[in-house]
Order: structure tokens, then sequence, then C-alpha cells
């Protein structure tokens, strides 16, 4: 049986295996958040973050919590996890000058009351508004920015780390791992009376030379170590793990949530739609999409149609039986902690048209659909169907590759009049065609389905439709 959570704190829906559920009522998890720095990032306003996410309804944000940050500025200016001399973490500032990332090197021997203040006073916050977050405890450590974290031997004043940071997400080096168990377990310890998180292992954790074998050895260590420690606290959380090729605890009861990153499956990553159709029926657990490409970023990753690009990959992830989705947004800085702007406003609009679209219906009793026959025409569909509600949602797009892998989708608007055809049971029907931009419904008309297939035909439309199907 999947290891689930108490049950005054998010856990697997009883009603819906797919979906999670929150004090007996099932929720989706939709959220464009910011780059994981918000606790560590000590010039970040978070307050004024979470807010904004709240009043779009948000429910969801990721945090890495001291492990891992990046050179300021190298991948946006003012990037949230870019903190410079600004680094929290959970240990404490040593009187030894020499850190890479400014001022003093850290004492792996002192914990840091500033940081679990700060954290205290996040999770606190975000519970108030709502918002359910996400502790990820490690990501891959990259080449260039592993001299920047607290675990790296230069770092800190005990000398404790590996000479390759493809050695990081491995049991090579036991003083190393000793810490990193130290900190998952201080972490837990400290957050075990909130009910809003979920607590992920580590992102990605063969993207930069890890191998495969090693990595899994090594979470299966974490993990353990995990269960260990909350088995003698009051609640029980959540553990979620992201799937790569090699690295995949989708069918291990230990993890509760599956979760996949990019719109596409390639190289090492297992993400999307394509995560969906792998692990949907075969886990029978939630799926989650925890990272995309960033939004509005500079680089801007997203071609052509920056919000439409953005919502093609949330709407079909989620309309096609998701469980949670994070949008990585670029617009949430340091410098602009409430991601003002106006294509960010139009993008987290698009997310909660999405969450209302979903939530009309009784989505709880709702699985994903088995019933698509054929599209008239090219486009790609997804849906989920129960209860004699059946909802589609279709767009107009291909998968670009970066970095060896397909990591948005590239709008292709027209004027498209596709018809589908579908197995529905038998009965009478009434159906609407949505416009997902704004939840515009473009038309409305009746079917009778008999006991073969049925062929619905789409007004036309420019880019994307969404389809809802009730039986009369």
């Amino acid at each position: 049986m999947v290891r689930n959570a108490s049950q005054t704190v998010i856990r697997i829906s009883d009603k819906n295996p797919h979906l999670l559920s929150f004090r007996g009522k099932e929720i989706l998890l939709i959220t464009s958040a910011e780059h994981y720095g918000a606790v560590v990032n000590g010039r970040f306003d978070y307050r004024k973050y979470l807010d904004k996410l709240a009043a779009y309804r948000m429910n969801y944000t990721r945090i890495y919590p001291g492990a891992v940050a990046l050179r300021d500025g190298q991948n946006r200016k003012n990037d949230t996890l870019g903190p410079g001399e600004h680094f929290i973490t959970p240990w404490a500032r040593s009187e030894v000058p020499g850190y890479f990332g400014g001022g003093s090197k850290f004492d792996l021997d002192k914990w840091n009351d500033v940081f679990f203040t700060r954290l205290d006073d996040f999770l606190k916050y975000a519970e108030k508004l709502g918002i359910f977050v996400e502790i990820c405890f490690f990501n891959s450590q990259h080449r260039p920015s592993y001299v920047y974290s607290p675990l790296h031997a230069d770092a800190n004043i005990q000398g404790v780390g590996c000479d390759n940071h493809a050695d990081f997400e491995t049991l090579k080096d036991a003083r190393l791992v000793g810490e990193q168990l130290r900190f998952i377990e201080k972490l837990i310890v400290e957050t075990n009376k909130y009910d809003n998180i979920i607590y992920e292992f580590c992102d990605e954790p063969t993207m930069d030379g890890t191998k495969s074998a090693e990595a899994w050895k090594w979470l299966d260590v974490l993990i353990d170590h995990a269960i260990r420690v909350e088995g003698r606290l009051p609640k029980q959380h959540l553990f979620a793990q992201q799937v790569m090729v090699g690295v995949d605890f989708s069918d291990d009861d230990r993890i509760a949530i599956s979760v996949g990153q990019y719109a596409g499956s390639g190289g090492r990553q297992v993400g999307g739609y394509d995560a969906l159709e792998q692990f949907y029926h075969r886990e029978g657990k939630p799926i989650e999409m925890n990272e995309t490409v960033s939004c509005l970023s500079d680089p801007v990753f997203y071609e052509r149609d920056v919000v439409a690009a953005s919502r093609i990959e949330a709407w079909e992830f989620m309309v096609g039986g998701g469980a949670a989705f994070n949008q990585l947004n670029g617009c949430f800085t340091v410098t602009n902690p409430g991601g003002d702007n106006e294509e960010n406003h139009r993008i987290l609009g698009g997310l909660r048209n999405l969450r209302s679209f979903i939530e009309a219906m009784d989505y709880a009793g709702m699985k994903r659909d088995g019933s698509i026959r054929e599209l008239s025409v090219g486009g790609k569909i997804s849906g989920i169907s129960g209860g004699g509600t059946y909802a589609y949602y279709m767009h107009h797009s291909f998968h670009n590759y970066r970095r060896w892998r397909p990591t948005h989708y590239v709008p292709i608007p027209g004027e498209y009049e596709t018809a589908v055809t579908l197995a529905l049971e038998p009965g009478e029907y009434n159906v609407e065609f949505i416009d997902p931009a704004d939840l515009r419904v473009i038309s409305n008309t009746k079917i009778t389905s008999g006991d073969g297939e049925t062929t619905v035909q789409c007004p036309r439309y420019r880019l994307d439709i969404a389809i809802k199907i009730k039986k009369i």
C-alpha cells in the first residue's frame, strides 16, 4: 500500500488515488511559482509573492531549503535562487571569511535560528493563504554552481563536500552523506507541525553526470531515513520524487507522488503528457508536473505567444488527469516579488481559468479518459471523465527541443474545425465548446450517443479549445 499522510495534512484522496485531498476535500495544486529561493534569499519579500499567488487562486509553491544556490545573475538578473551574500541557510555563518558567494563560510555544527524563523513565517503565512509548499531537499549539483552550496568543501569550515559535483547525489563520501541526512532530519523535525507541506527528495538527480544506479541508492537511503524520522513525530507527510530514466520510484510504495518535469519526455526527463501516458494507470498515484521552462525570464524560452504557450502545457496536463502543476516563473524576482507586469497577469489569469474549468465539474470522481478514438485534423487532445461527464482539451502546437529535451510547446495558430470521434456511453448529452483563454462559451449543442462511436464537430477556433460533455 502506498504510504499516505496523516488525516489532517495534505494527502492522497480516499475517493480518487490520482488526486490529492485536504481535510476531506479533493484539491488541485496549480501555480506559477518563483525559482525556489523565496526563503533562502534574504532580499526577497515572500509575503508580496504569496499574496500575488493567492490573489489569482494559485495554491502551490516549491522551495529549496539551503543546500543549493546559483551564482547571482547566473540565469537571470535578481533571480531568487542567486542570493549571493544574502544567502540564508539552515547552517550558521562562521567567523571565517571566504564563502564564494560573499561573506563568511558556513559552520555545519551550528544551526541558524534566522533561517528557521524565516522558514516558519513563510510556511505559516502560506498556510494562512491556503497555499501548499513543496520542500525539495536537494537538486543535482552542477559544475558552475556547486561552489555556492554550503555543502561544498570550500564553503564550510569543516571541509565537508565532494571533489566532483556529480558525486553529491551518491553514497561515495560518508561525511557528506552524514551531513545530508542531518539536514533532512532537521528540516523534517522543524516543519512537522505544518499541514500544508509535501517533501520532495531531489530535483533532477542525474542531470549533470551522476550515474543513475548511484543516485537511486543514495535516494533510497534518504527516503528510509526520512521515514524513520517522521515515525517518531506526530504527523506523517507525503513524499514525492521525480521520475528520470534509470531513477524511477513510481512503483515504490514509500513515494506517494510521481513527479515529472517539462512538457514532454526526452533525454533523462519524463514529463507532461508523456508522464500521464506512462504512469497514470500503471501506478495509480497522483502525478505532478513541478517544473516548466521559465516564462518571461531573461532569456525567454517560450516562443511566439508566451501566454498561449504557457497555457497549453498547463491545460493539457491538468485536464489530462494531473494532480499538481507548477510553472517556473521568472517574473517573480528580488526587485519585483509580486511579478507585476501585464503578460504575467495574463498568465496567472489563464491558470485561474484552468482551475475554474475543472472545479466546475465533480472532478473528484473523474479519471483520465480513454474514450478518444480519432481527430479529423492534426492536434493533441487529453481528457478526464466520470459520472456521465467528459472534459477534453485540444491544442495545435509542436514540441521544441532545448538541451536534448522537448522543453516547451510552440503554438501553431490557424483556422481549425476539428471533428473528434469518441466512444461515449449511450445517452443524450449537452456539449459546450469553451475558449480556454477566457472561458467564453463559443457554442453549445446536443448529441446522442449509441453503442458505437460518436463524432463531435467543433466550431472554428484559432489555437486551442476545451470541450465539456455532460449526460442529460
